[in-house]
């Protein structure tokens, strides 16, 4: 990808959405069916001195998020940008590819690491051993895109904790045996309104006409706050 700016920087929206829509695609995925459209990130908030390399923490054998302090992070084409106190410049995270399966310490490593925490927007926690979604990462309340494919959650509810999230954009699930319980891709558009993509596939209106219809047939419906408070 070629940089937009001086020192590899992005300098303009434009430049920062379409480097947001391409930093999200699964490097697994060739079809240009799954990939997410820009329009659907919303960069207007992050200031472009962040947009900095992903901090890719992938493919390092990490059982623990504390392994990850003593590690520097996987060099990629763009260089690390470094702050004199040694922090990234950067609003996105990848710790895919490892044996994590739970996420204990993950606000220590966010918090020592990048510039500016709290505007981390995209994290890739794919191909993991995660059972469950931590609620955790309800406290990254910038988040905006979440992958979480290729892991081992099997109950529908453990999405409800994401409800809470006000900027989630786009959220990947398949390869995880929830996938394969019925209605799933409804129940999560419904309990997640705020998304414009699940598992690399926009949500149309019939999806959301679909989602209502189920929601309503449903007798008992799952708070967010429930489920990770129990």
């Amino acid at each position: 990808m070629q940089a937009g700016g001086p020192r590899g920087m992005l300098t303009n929206k434009t430049d920062a959405i379409h480097w947001a829509s391409v930093l999200e695609q699964d490097d697994t995925e060739a079809s240009t069916a799954r990939v997410l459209r820009a329009r659907s990130i919303n960069t207007k908030e992050y200031d472009s001195v962040l947009y900095g390399p992903m901090v890719d923490y992938s493919y390092r054998s990490l059982d623990s998020l504390h392994d990850a302090l003593k590690l520097t992070p996987r060099p990629g084409l763009r260089p690390n940008e470094y702050t004199e106190d040694q922090k990234l410049k950067s609003c996105s995270f990848r710790l895919s590819h490892n044996k994590l399966n739970d996420l204990s310490g993950l606000e220590q490593l966010i918090n020592t690491v990048l510039v500016e925490p709290s505007r981390l927007f995209w994290i890739d926690l794919s191909f993991n051993n995660f059972l469950r979604i931590d609620p955790v990462l309800i406290l990254c309340t910038n988040l905006q895109v979440l992958n979480f494919h290729g892991n081992q959650v099997g109950e529908l509810f453990e999405a409800d904790k994401l409800a809470s999230l006000p900027h989630l954009r786009s959220l990947t699930l398949h390869g995880n045996p929830v996938e394969l319980q019925k209605g799933y891709r409804s129940y999560i558009v419904g309990i997640i309104p705020q998304l414009k993509s699940l598992d690399y596939s926009t949500i149309t209106k019939q999806d959301r006409s679909t989602a209502a219809v189920l929601k309503s047939f449903t007798k008992q419906k799952r708070p967010a706050q429930r489920r990770y408070h129990e």
